[in-house]
């Protein structure tokens, strides 16, 4: 991380941000966030993840003081403040006073920005297992991205701790879900398919490109809820997500994909690419 972020409405050294012990984002996890791509030193789709921000925010009934524009300025600011060519930019938004442990001065909200300008590392062979850990997909914050994954983080370490680099996460039905942290994505023939926003996943901002990129070159992509099978019947499986992009899976649990016969992988991942290239033009 780097050494200057953004707290509330000014910028600061990180040694001196302070959340109130009674922030609800703090005793309760309370809070929301998106995370960006930084290109050539401006974020990337700004826009896309500024809307999800405010859809999950309402969901989560945290209160968002500023607008889009400014927004956009103050991730600009702390972007060239800390002289950030290429990383990722993260907003926070911590709700502020709540419940038992209220206090009368407090705020109604906290807003974090923070950048890191360390080289994205090199991509990692995707080996994928399946969670023994269930998500519910009608909670009342099913599919936002909120500060309390803690599911997620759980059983990413559980699948470390067997050797796999990613965990494939099910709801209460048996469907398969996302990855703990990106969105999934398999072919079988010449179609493209993923779990539908009713599993519990979060509508990811890259997910929503491929749909775009998808439909740009005529490939037929359907979403639904899918049991577990249909990734071992699958011919490739990718993931995507802000850090990752589009990254193929190399394998699941004992099934192996070929990765030279990844074709629509491959070209999703071009175009995405392409994509990237013209918004830092």
């Amino acid at each position: 991380m780097d050494r200057l972020i953004y707290h509330n409405d000014r910028i600061i050294d990180i040694a001196e941000a302070r959340i109130e012990p009674h922030s609800a984002g703090l005793l309760y996890g309370w809070g929301v966030f998106t995370t960006l791509r930084i290109y050539n030193g401006s974020a990337f789709a700004f826009d896309r993840h500024w809307e999800r921000l405010l859809r999950h925010a309402e969901k989560a009934k945290i209160n968002l003081a500023i607008d889009l524009d400014t927004a956009s300025q103050r991730v600009s600011d702390l972007i060239t403040a800390n002289s950030v060519e290429h990383g990722r930019v993260r907003l926070t938004l911590l709700k502020g006073d709540t419940g038992a442990w209220s206090f009368e001065a407090a705020r109604e909200s906290e807003l974090l920005i923070f950048t890191s300008s360390k080289p994205s590392r090199p991509a990692r062979e995707l080996l994928l297992t399946i969670s023994p850990l269930r998500l519910h997909s009608s909670g009342p914050l099913a599919g936002v991205k909120q500060t309390s994954l803690i599911e997620h983080l759980l059983a990413l370490e559980e699948a470390r701790s067997r050797q796999f680099s990613e965990a494939v996460l099910i709801n209460e039905r048996g469907e398969i879900v996302s990855a703990t942290a990106g969105n999934i994505f398999w072919v079988e023939g010449d179609e493209l398919y993923t779990p539908s926003l009713a599993t519990g996943c979060i509508a990811g901002i890259t997910r929503g490109f491929v749909y775009d990129l998808a439909r740009r070159i005529g490939v037929h992509l359907v979403e639904g809820g899918y049991p577990v099978q249909r990734l071992l019947d699958a011919n490739e499986v990718f993931i995507t997500s802000t850090a990752r992009e589009v990254a193929p899976v190399v394998s699941f649990d004992i099934k192996e994909y070929n990765q030279e016969q990844a074709r629509l992988t491959r070209l999703l991942a071009r175009e995405y690419q392409k994509l990237v290239r013209k918004k830092k033009s």
